[in-house]
Parts: C-alpha cells; sequence; structure tokens
C-alpha cells in the first residue's frame, strides 16, 4: 500500500498527468501487473480526500 499526500486537488491531478505521461512508467507498471498472484492481476487506485474541521 502506498500513501502520498498532496496540497490540493489540483497538485495531484497534474502529479497523475505528468505520471502517465512517462512511458517508463507505463513499462514498469505493465511489468509489475504481469507479477501479480493469479486472481489478483488488478491494481487499482482509490482517492480519498482528508477533511480537517
Amino acid at each position: 500500500m502506498e500513501i502520498t499526500k498532496y496540497k490540493s486537488e489540483e497538485e495531484y491531478q497534474r502529479s497523475i498527468g505528468l505520471i502517465n505521461e512517462e512511458e517508463e512508467i507505463q513499462e514498469l507498471f505493465e511489468e509489475l501487473q504481469s507479477l501479480l498472484v493469479s486472481g489478483k492481476e488488478e491494481i487499482t487506485e482509490e482517492n480519498f480526500t482528508e477533511r480537517l474541521f
């Protein structure tokens, strides 16, 4: 599990866009998916928003 905090939604969206543009990162991601245990071949990403009151 990896948890990353961003200053804002805009920073998160910009960062994800940059990551998705990198061909090397996409190749590594595909390699990682190929190594996963059978029946668990999909990596999922979930977004959570932390609200401070």
